[in-house]
């Protein structure tokens, strides 16, 4: 099988019942696969960048008719255990039918990774073997790994939830459909966390016992469905957009048709839409991906790379070094930041040329206005030259939003910034992939257990995005072999250091001295010019109170009048670029982060102590939780600054 590509997956998640009747197998082969297929063609447009990733822990029934399916369909297969591979495979002997100990094996051989699910607090191998209801621990432990890490689930079911055993199907499917509670979880930031609610398709599955609640097999309403069952086809969705524009021109409310639907159906459709807005992002991201490493252009992403472990000379470290032993305990995390950080570089330049346009055509229009207003000559050039203008601007703006340049700059950098943390963690070994314990930690130190759940919580899709992406770098990382410290070493401390903490240190500093110079020198020009109108204006007052004049003094007049309108609405312009592009926003942003990295550096001991590693580790993690929430923070102001006319 060839190797999983350096893209982002979208996740397929599988939960049902092990009795599926022998006369049902073929129509479920037939609708998993046609399931299969449109999700490819409706969410992924048929574009082969995305990998479609199955998790399916194997068990027998519908476990294992998708992820034969799905196999047979291009897919991968990663199947998590919930217990060691040995333990589990004593629930398939003799099993339900002849054969089925051989059958499991001959899957679990085609999945790219099988890691086995940490045993629940208090529980171990022995507990398992002894009392049945820790092993229901185990399998509810596999359900919420599934539920926490698909991006959609498919649920072979009858649809009976009145008996909800642990880690069964019932259960697993209200985990995706309604998140996980409080008292199953046991931590309150995880449980207000929603990233892992997301839409299940539900085949509707008989079983072999005569109460089961299904008779027969049928797929209930998903995706695009679902959405024109609750919004209306598209030309009703489209009236619906443009009746609440009009009303809110008007300045008139206008009900929207979610607010009558039951709460379930709410619950069900915005799960849709969300996962709609999450595999465009995935697709975009991949999309972009490709075009970035196409045949006959520069390896931006490497140049990425070579930039981050290009360390100034004198170096304590060499950069080479470096790089190989990041490479060693974290390759798909360097290839994805790399990856990442090259579309946003890309895009941030799209986007800063998109705000220059702007004004420029901006500032061009306002020449011709006031030209038009002060000079008979060419009135009609100038007010054509004038409506050019306008229709520069609206060319510009409409192409910016049709190709997403500012979410793409923002998505990109979001995620290549919380791909730099992963990165650095996993070199120093903090955050594991499935949340095994590590190295202890000082009390009050809170140990967030993966890379995707130290993310910040409750943000809007487009950073609920970032979240589920690191999920699923996080799920296939064992795939790449890599090696995983459990404890701070010397090495990965010496490259965390100087590559990250110093490096961000000096990056912040230099940046952010930058920006402020930039901001402040438009925004002195802009005072200057808006200052300079009265100079003007006092002179053009007086000419008119005296005899009218003629000739070189009418001309002189004329020039004047140009430039009092001139002067002013320049300086405006430069003043509201500079706040368009949040420069100083972006300055004191910066700041903040040069003074947390520089701090960081000064508390960071040179060479790891013995009986310092906890407090060192402490800092690390602390320092990468910081690190992501202000850059989420950033994200979400900067979309309160969409590219748009100039006012």
């Amino acid at each position: 099988m060839d190797p999983l590509p350096d893209r982002l997956p979208l996740v397929i998640g599988v939960t049902g019942h092990r009795d599926l009747r022998d006369q049902d197998v073929p129509t479920l082969e037939r609708e998993i696969a046609a399931i299969i297929e449109r999700l490819r063609h409706d969410y992924l447009h048929g574009d082969g960048e995305t990998p479609i990733i199955v998790l399916s822990s194997l068990a027998e029934g519908a476990d294992r008719l998708v992820a034969r399916v799905a196999l047979a369909h291009g897919a991968r297969l990663i199947a998590p255990m919930p217990m060691p591979i040995d333990e589990y495979r004593r629930d398939f002997e003799p099993g339900l039918k002849a054969g089925n100990a051989a059958e499991f094996d001959v899957l679990l051989a085609q999945a790219i990774a099988a890691p086995v699910v940490p045993f629940t607090p208090g529980n171990s191998l022995a507990a398992v073997r002894a009392d049945a209801s820790r092993r229901e621990e185990q399998y509810r432990a596999a359900g919420l790994f599934i539920a926490q890490h698909a991006n959609v689930l498919i649920a072979l079911w009858d649809g009976d939830g009145s008996a909800m055993r642990p880690g069964g199907t019932a259960e697993v499917v209200a985990f995706k459909r309604r998140g996980i509670p409080l008292d199953i979880l046991g931590s309150a930031r995880a449980s207000l966390d929603a990233s892992e609610i997301g839409p299940v398709i539900h085949v509707v599955t008989p079983r072999q016992r005569v109460t089961s609640a299904a008779e027969a097999v049928s797929v209930r309403r998903w995706g695009h469905a679902v959405i024109g069952r609750c919004l209306g086809a598209w030309p009703q969705r489209a009236l619906d957009a443009a009746r609440v524009f009009v009303a809110n021109v008007l300045g008139r409310e206008v009900a929207d048709r979610r607010e009558h639907l039951p709460e379930e159906e709410r619950r069900e459709l915005e799960s849709w839409e969300t996962f709609e807005a999450l595999t465009t992002l995935t697709r975009s991201f991949n999309r972009d991906a490709a075009r970035l490493s196409a045949p006959g252009r520069a390896d931006q992403a490497a140049a990425s790379l070579e930039a981050l472990f290009a360390f100034p000379s004198p170096s304590p470290i060499d950069g080479s070094a470096a790089r190989q032993l990041t490479m060693e305990r974290a390759p798909r995390w360097c290839r994805l930041y790399a990856i990442a950080d090259a579309l946003a570089q890309r895009w941030q330049v799209q986007f800063g040329r998109d705000w220059f346009h702007i004004y420029v055509w901006a500032l061009f229009a306002f020449l011709c206005f006031v030209f038009f207003a002060n000079v008979g000559a060419f009135s009609n050039v100038l007010l054509i030259m004038y409506v050019l203008g306008f229709l520069g601007i609206v060319v510009v703006v409409a192409r910016a939003h049709v190709e997403r340049h500012q979410g793409r700059f923002l998505d990109y950098r979001a995620l290549a910034e919380a791909l730099r943390v992963a990165m650095y963690w996993r070199t120093l070994g903090i955050a594991s992939p499935n949340g095994e314990a590590r190295d202890p930690l000082p009390p009050g130190v809170h140990d967030p257990g993966t890379i995707a759940d130290a993310y910040p919580i409750k943000q809007p899709s487009e950073l609920a995005w970032v979240k589920i992406a690191l999920r699923a770098l996080e799920l296939v990382e064992p795939v790449d072999g890599s090696t995983v410290q459990g404890h701070l070493d010397a090495a990965g401390h010496a490259v965390a250091r100087h590559g990250w903490v110093q490096g961000q240190y000096a990056y912040f500093r230099t940046r952010g001295y930058r920006l402020k110079r930039h901001a402040d020198v438009i925004s002195a020009h802009g005072l200057v010019l808006a200052a300079l109108a009265p100079f003007v204006i006092v002179p053009i007052v007086l000419a008119y109170t005296s005899p009218a004049p003629a000739g070189a003094e009418s001309a002189l007049r004329t020039m004047l009048l140009i430039a009092s309108g001139l002067l002013p609405g320049i300086g405006s312009i430069m003043n509201e670029y500079s706040e368009r592009l949040a420069l100083a926003a972006r300055a004191r942003q910066y700041d903040r982060m040069r003074m947390l990295f520089e701090r960081a550096s000064e508390l960071l001991p040179e060479q790891l102590e013995q009986g310092k590693a906890a407090l060192t580790r402490a800092i690390y993690l602390e320092l990468g939780q910081e690190a992501m929430r202000e850059s989420a923070e950033w994200v979400s102001t900067y979309r309160q600054r969409p590219i748009q006319p100039p006012k």
